[in-house]
C-alpha cells in the first residue's frame, strides 16, 4: 500500500512540475489541434456521404478516417475514395 501511495505522489509531483513549467503546453496544445481536425474531418466526411448517398457511396465515419480527411484536407479524402472504391470494391 505504502509504494502506491510514493508512486501517485511522484507522478504528481512531476505532473505539476510539468504544468509549472511550462513543458506541458506544446504536447497539449498538439492533441488540441488534433482533435479539432479529427472534428472538421468527420464534418466533412458527413457532408461527403450526404452528396455520395445518390450514388450509393459511402465512407465510414470513425477517429481514423476523420482524422485522415482532417488532416490531409482534400488529397485525403481523394485517398478514402480510392481506397474505398477500387481496393474494397466500393
Amino acid at each position: 500500500m505504502g509504494i502506491k501511495w510514493w508512486i501517485m505522489a511522484g507522478a504528481g509531483g512531476m505532473i505539476l512540475f510539468m504544468l509549472l513549467s511550462r513543458s506541458a503546453w506544446r504536447p497539449l496544445k498538439w492533441i488540441w489541434y488534433g482533435v479539432l481536425y479529427t472534428a472538421v474531418g468527420a464534418v466533412v466526411l458527413f457532408l461527403f456521404n450526404l452528396v455520395g448517398e445518390w450514388m450509393h457511396f459511402r465512407i465510414p465515419i470513425n477517429p481514423m478516417t476523420a482524422f485522415i480527411t482532417g488532416v490531409l484536407g482534400l488529397p485525403g479524402l481523394l485517398y478514402l475514395v480510392i481506397v474505398k472504391g477500387f481496393l474494397l470494391g466500393g
